[in-house]
């Protein structure tokens, strides 16, 4: 993207009209014409160090995330099998599907503590969904700010 002294903090652009008295805003000073050099205009956007609002966690490996599933699941598979024999289907059901979302409920609870949305213990799908949902309004405001920026920096000629 753009270059400059330090490109994790700035991206730098220039500006320049051509003869036809187009309007272009290139990122490199090497990309202006040389006749259009000493009127090309630096532009310099300052970006923030923001983290990422879609960052996942990453505090775990794929294969730490496979292996605490693959746990759960044989606890729900022992539980399963350790019901005595004379509790009803249902009722076995009932608690297997408990374990099963309460286990869910803390997974989703753990990935919104690692990333930063919440510090509860449990969380549902639509806590998930939210933060997405908030995720993306942030970025589209922060686009709508940077065409903003653009579009002024267009008309400032």
């Amino acid at each position: 993207m753009g270059a400059g002294k330090d490109s994790a903090r700035a991206a730098v652009y220039y500006r320049f009209q051509d003869a036809s008295g187009r309007t272009h805003i290139v990122d490199s000073l090497d990309s202006v014409p040389q006749a259009s050099r000493p009127h090309a205009q630096r532009i310099e956007y300052q970006l923030q160090p923001e983290p990422s609002v879609l960052q996942l966690p990453r505090t775990l490996s794929t294969w730490q995330t496979f292996g605490l599933g693959f746990v759960a699941a044989l606890l729900v598979v022992f539980l399963f099998r350790r019901l005595p024999g004379t509790m009803r289907l249902v009722l076995r059901l009932g608690i297997i599907g408990g374990v099963i979302l309460l286990l869910g409920g803390a997974y989703l609870g753990w990935m919104r503590r690692t990333t930063g949305q919440s510090s509860g213990a449990l969380a549902s799908p639509s806590a998930i969904i939210d933060d997405a949902k908030s995720a993306v309004e942030k970025m589209n405001a922060r686009m709508a700010a940077e065409q903003a920026e653009i579009k002024e920096a267009e008309q400032a000629k």
